[in-house]
């Protein structure tokens, strides 16, 4: 049969499935294409058998046919088959290495190697010519976004998926490249700020970690563009763009880094008492808190500060301060109840559950604070047994 796709699992996926453009039919299902990169025989049955009926020369894309069998799921046989679209009407190919899964697309563009390229004499792994090119500018004729044959999970699917360029070069004419680390996808953000460097970092020309590159010693390096390389699914690497005494070289830290990195400032005044960290890691810890009070600025990046208390430097961070202790709490000692449809909060907002519907039976439980929003909603904290926690006051006829 042939499945329908939900469009979240083949998001990371190159050109091999395209949607048919519908605007209201149900059950539109997509149209798959493949690319023959070796000449292949077409038959009118599965199986083959007797004299084929033509030969599709490469490179040229085919589509499965309307009822040809299909499941990116299904293990594949030992013989596998594809009933395709051809000039000569529905035919049968035996779906082999001489067929990606993946549309060619003829299209003249440059391309700018940012690392070691190796080159294949067609669109295979198998076709490694042993030679490779150098980082430079190569012209591409043509590309083919492939998938895998076979998916088990989304993780898979996207890391066996990708995109073969035909480049031509003076003594091989046209060749080919499998994903190459382009200066076309570094998508760099610009930035103007200090980065402070925990550990001895490798500077590089380019975004790519070729070699030993330039050794930078942890110290603090200005940063002029910030780049995420996405290539590996789940695994982004982060490359700053930096400014040393030899020129710009980028950098891709492989211990601690602080962004956003300031020095000694001005003293922070806290007005309410403030959640504290050892590390600048947000966590939903909520038993460490420092009093209201002016304390010494040590440093600071991105969001967070790093200030001197009594039992030293800590981490906080200072923009959610009111959202989770807002101004205006008062001590109570109020006896309210809770029911099943009773959900609970870590802080006085509604952004952050701690216990949704149903996690309490119906009691009497002592309040210990109380605050309005400036909606007028009324927010008690609680103990449980899991630790303190908001809960807002419950309408009345809510109660169990």
């Amino acid at each position: 049969m042939i499945r329908r796709f939900g469009l979240g699992l083949f998001a990371g996926l190159t050109a091999a499935v395209l949607l048919l453009p519908s605007a209201a039919d149900a059950g539109v299902v997509p149209a798959t294409v493949f690319t023959i990169i070796g000449e292949t025989e077409v038959y009118t049955k599965e199986g083959g058998g007797g004299r084929p009926m033509g030969r599709i020369a490469p490179y040229q894309s085919v589509t499965l046919a309307p009822d040809g069998p299909f499941d990116w799921y299904d293990e594949r046989p030992q013989d596998p088959w594809l009933k395709v679209s051809t000039w000569l009407g529905s035919q049968w190919i035996r779906d082999d290495d001489r067929v990606l899964y993946g549309e060619f697309k003829e299209q003249t563009q440059t391309l700018t190697l940012i690392g070691t390229t190796r080159l294949f004499s067609r669109p295979d792994y198998g076709a490694a010519t042993g030679e490779s090119l150098a980082p430079q500018q190569v012209v591409s004729t043509a590309s083919i976004g492939y998938a895998p044959k076979y998916i088990t999970n989304t993780l898979s699917a996207m890391a066996q998926s990708g995109t073969w360029y035909r480049i031509e070069t003076s003594w091989r004419g046209p060749v080919w490249i499998a994903n190459p680390a382009l200066m076309e996808e570094v998508k760099a953000e610009v930035v103007d700020y200090d980065v402070l460097l925990t550990g001895q970092e490798s500077a590089y020309p380019l975004p790519y970690a070729e070699g030993e590159g330039d050794k930078l010693e942890a110290g603090i390096v200005r940063a002029s563009a910030r780049w995420e390389d996405r290539a590996i699914p789940f695994a982004a690497k982060l490359w700053y763009k930096v400014k040393l005494p030899q020129g710009e070289r980028w950098i891709q830290p492989e211990h601690e880094s602080l962004e956003n990195y300031r020095g000694e400032q001005k003293p922070i005044e806290l007005k309410t008492k403030t959640r504290y960290f050892e590390e600048p890691n947000l966590t939903y810890d909520r038993t460490r808190w420092l009093e209201p009070g002016t304390y010494p600025v040590v440093e600071s990046f991105g969001d967070w500060m790093r200030i001197e208390t009594p039992d030293g430097a800590k981490w906080i961070y200072p923009k959610r301060v009111l959202m989770e202790r807002p101004e205006g709490i008062l001590p109570v000692q109020e006896t309210i109840r809770i029911s099943g449809r009773t959900q609970t909060y870590y802080f006085p907002h509604n952004a952050e559950p701690c216990h949704t519907e149903g996690f309490f039976a119906p009691q009497e439980v002592q309040a210990f604070e109380k605050w309005t929003s400036p909606e007028g909603v009324v927010w008690y904290h609680i103990t449980t047994f899991s630790g303190e926690e908001w809960v807002p006051e419950e309408p009345l006829g809510q109660t169990g």
